[in-house]
């Protein structure tokens, strides 16, 4: 029987350890952090209470619309979001969110934001 090399197809595509998207999608990591620096404690800012409408995460969420997102509940200032890849990359949303403020919260030029390599587990 004769063999048959593979000459298209998906090399490298099903490497392990390596996020992919088979669509037009983009994962981010946005480390919000204040004027000095500082990580913005969004637990916070997080209106889990009917007093609280408009704080920092909603006003976040709401600017960058994403198809997913996930709020450390903790003090890192971590958020992680799931956005439609077109148009769209880490300094653009930087540039969205730096300024916004709510209450004492401003998210400040320190933000970092980085594109999703990986999906850790905790």
């Amino acid at each position: 029987m004769a063999a048959f090399e593979r000459i298209n197809g998906y090399a490298n595509n099903f490497t392990t350890g390596t996020l992919r998207s088979t669509a037009d999608l983009k994962a981010f990591r946005i480390d919000i952090r204040d004027t000095v620096g500082n990580a913005v404690d969004l637990q916070a800012q997080d209106g889990d209470s009917t007093s609280e409408a408009d704080q920092l995460v909603e006003q976040v969420i709401r600017e960058l619309n994403p198809l997913m997102y996930h709020i450390d509940s903790a003090a890192s200032g971590n958020v992680h979001v799931i956005m439609h890849g077109h148009a769209v990359d880490a300094a653009s949303i930087k540039a969205r969110l730096v300024g916004m403020v709510s209450g004492s919260a401003n998210i400040g030029s320190a933000t970092v934001v980085t594109l999703g390599a990986n999906i850790a587990v905790s």
